[in-house]
């Protein structure tokens, strides 16, 4: 070593030497980084934010009722999914997702997580994750890399496109198709060799195709794809000195025609069946309002932002994508090294390309879902039925911020910092109570609560429409048995008052026989099959009521089949017997609380507030002489947290104390509704009654206590 800081060393046999300078070291890293992989990096950033969306809080949200009958279809055998949801007559929807979603299944069975709603969700996850990437890939060939950073950016934040990755359905999936059909499609016209074209063609017969059996109304973008093959021809033969492409022109329409009679067997089922929803309506009947909401949809969706916050927002969007759809492209380069316009091949397409696809796959499904209207006016019923237009749509917005960009950077700047800032503002409200569709698991996690804390109070289960016993059986039965929850869906079809003692009745009846003690009744989706309520009624009309709650969609009401008894039945584990008389001939022998812990504020059963659940056992000690009701209230030193909610069907209504026989056990149960600001801490449950004036008899007993959390 030197004073000058270098190494001098021989090499071998050569006799030279090589001389390293430390300072050298110092300024030329040895490893530098790979530019290629450094050119990618946005891209995979965005991918990663995809990711990061798509995989939030999988578990949010209770499996509702059309998720749980993709896990009916899934959990089929193979074939038999196949040979029924091909007909569409059972299932509307064709076999492909299902078979997907089997195939997942079985593979989260191999690590015991076939039942998990979080693990079940990741197969959408990842589909929306390789959304976003198709969609980058197309973009970048027919817009530019910029263009389609900023549509993959925008894609990746898109609430409705975050939403539909985390439910189990299929329409998220039938958009991944579409999106890497249209890349497969435009690669194998841009192609090279006759084989390596034949292997893009190829790939896009495949997901096309996977995406119409798993949607029907993929094939919007079937013509969509044929006219795009015809309009590349034109644009090409009037740009290009060779003439009319034939030979791409025959191959491209060959594959769509492909894809059109694999088709063919499922779309004659669905012209035989005919299921079309709705009444007939008029084509293009209300189009602007119609456009506006799927612009909402395809952007900011379901925000509840001020009306003028979101008009503005709207309006953004909207110039953007009209900017990207009618002005051409500059001429000025875009910052891609490639240009993005096929570049590195030898068949070169005009700049205008990426416009006519837009117009396309765009236009070409909204003009059928107009006209579609005269036979159907449900085709813009759901904000899902038309989602796989919501890539291409953000892509012609994204093209429009880029077009600005290039004409004055920082409004473009400006503009997509603004599209994807208000995309990102819209997602938090996906995993709010709001957002909830039905809440399966809180209406089985109530009941199945309060019944392993009555083990001695056998219950059965009624889903009113028949269908809905599947979200309730997904849940309950991950924890109880048939033996210990009988489950019971006897009503299938529409009800009226004329039915109830030859339809309604006898079923009911049927699970009283059965000895159990409590009937649990949920209620939802029942338009169109008991407008009237006749089955709840003819239960308020027979039997005590013990609690109603109301998760999302779902009303859950809880009856005493059985409110009299001979003796005190075995409690469960921290009930208390106060054993004392609170009016004459009236003792309370014993009292439960079924929700030891609850939370002040509620945003899941009956928002805004917690209810505490109490079932208290009255004995008559002789003859009672007046009617007397429960008192019931949970207090702090500062004074009353709590108090019971009053309902006309509770047990001492339907059965006054004044008609109970000496040594009769009453179970009376009631709930009581707590001030949403109540501080955390432990609070007694005072029982006291008041007689049939409303007077209040002198005298309580504390119940129990309730652990009141935040």
């Amino acid at each position: 070593m030197t004073g000058q800081g270098s190494i001098e060393r021989g090499l071998g046999g050569s006799g030279g030497s090589t001389r390293i300078s430390f300072e050298k070291i110092r300024e030329d890293p040895p490893n530098p980084p790979n530019p290629r992989s450094i050119a990618f990096l946005p891209e995979i950033a965005i991918l990663l934010l995809a990711a990061l969306t798509r995989f939030w809080r999988l578990g949010y949200h209770s499996i509702w009722f059309d998720e749980a009958v993709s896990l009916k279809w899934a959990g089929s055998d193979p074939g038999y999914i196949w040979r029924v949801t091909f007909q569409l007559v059972e299932e509307k929807h064709p076999p492909v997702y299902y078979l997907a979603l089997h195939y997942w299944q079985a593979l989260l069975n191999l690590a015991g997580l076939g039942h998990n709603d979080a693990a079940l969700r990741v197969l959408g996850s990842l589909l929306g994750v390789l959304t976003v990437a198709g969609l980058m890939l197309l973009a970048r060939r027919l817009s530019g890399r910029n263009t389609a950073r900023l549509a993959g950016l925008l894609l990746a934040l898109a609430p409705v496109m975050v939403w539909y990755s985390q439910e189990l359905r299929m329409f998220q999936p039938a958009a991944t198709g579409l999106v890497w059909a249209g890349y497969f499609l435009i690669r194998g016209w841009q192609g090279g060799s006759t084989g390596a074209r034949l292997g893009w063609w190829i790939g896009f017969v495949l997901p096309m195709s996977a995406a119409l059996y798993s949607y029907l109304f993929s094939a919007f973008l079937l013509p969509a794809a044929g006219l795009t093959v015809l309009g590349l021809a034109v644009l090409v033969w009037r740009t290009d000195e060779n003439g009319f492409p034939w030979r791409r022109f025959v191959e491209g329409a060959l594959a769509v025609g492909a894809a059109g009679i694999l088709f063919l067997p499922l779309a004659r089922n669905a012209w035989l069946v005919n299921e079309a929803e709705g009444e007939p309506g008029r084509a293009f009947q209300d189009f602007f309002a119609n456009s506006r909401h799927l612009l909402q949809v395809f952007t900011v969706w379901r925000v509840d932002w001020p009306p003028l916050a979101l008009a503005a927002t709207l309006l953004l969007f909207a110039g953007l994508m009209a900017v990207g759809l009618l002005l051409p492209w500059c001429d000025k380069e875009t910052g891609d090294p490639e240009t993005g316009f096929l570049a590195k091949t030898r068949f070169l397409l005009p700049q205008s390309a990426d416009r006519l696809f837009l117009w396309l796959w765009i236009g070409v499904p909204l003009l059928i879902a107009n006209l579609l209207l005269a036979k159907s006016d449900s085709v813009f019923g759901e904000d899902r039925y038309l989602l796989f237009l919501a890539p291409f749509v953000l892509w012609a917005a994204a093209r429009g911020a880029v077009w600005i960009g290039q004409r004055w950077r920082p409004a473009g700047v400006a503009l997509a910092a603004a599209a994807a800032i208000l995309l990102l503002l819209a997602l938090p409200r996906l995993w709010t109570p709001a957002m909830q569709r039905e809440n399966w698991r809180a209406a089985a996690d109530y009941v199945m609560a309060y019944q392993e804390r009555s083990p001695d109070l056998p219950a059965a289960w009624v889903p009113h429409v028949d269908y809905t016993h599947l979200p309730v059986e997904w849940y309950v039965r991950q924890r109880m048995d048939e033996d210990e929850l009988p489950i019971y869906f006897p009503f299938g079809g529409a009800l009226t008052p004329e039915m109830v003692d030859k339809i309604v009745a006898p079923p009911l009846l049927g699970i009283v026989e059965t000895g159990a003690d409590t009937l649990w009744l949920t209620q939802s989706h029942l338009d169109g099959v008991d407008d009237q309520r006749v089955v709840e009624g003819w239960l308020n009309a027979n039997f005590p009521l013990i609690t109603e709650q109301y998760p999302a969609g779902i009303k859950l009401s809880g009856y005493a089949l059985r409110s009299h008894f001979d003796e005190l039945p075995a409690l469960a584990e921290g009930a208390s017997y106060p054993d004392v008389e609170l009016a004459p001939g009236l003792t309370l022998a014993a009292c439960e609380i079924t929700t030891p812990a609850v939370s002040a504020e509620d945003d899941a059963m009956h928002p805004p507030s917690g209810w505490v659940h109490v079932r208290l056992w009255w004995r008559a000690d002789g003859q009672i002489d007046d009617d007397y009701i429960a008192t019931v209230q949970m207090v702090g030193p500062e004074g009353v947290w709590g108090d019971r909610l009053y309902r006309e069907n509770e047990a001492l209504h339907r059965s006054p104390t004044s008609a109970w026989r000496a040594g009769e056990i009453v179970r009376d149960e009631i709930d009581v509704n707590l001030n949403p600001v109540t501080p955390p801490g432990e609070y007694p449950i005072v029982v006291g009654v008041m007689d049939a004036a409303g007077a209040p008899i002198e005298g309580t007993v504390e119940c129990g206590r309730v652990v009141v959390e935040r």
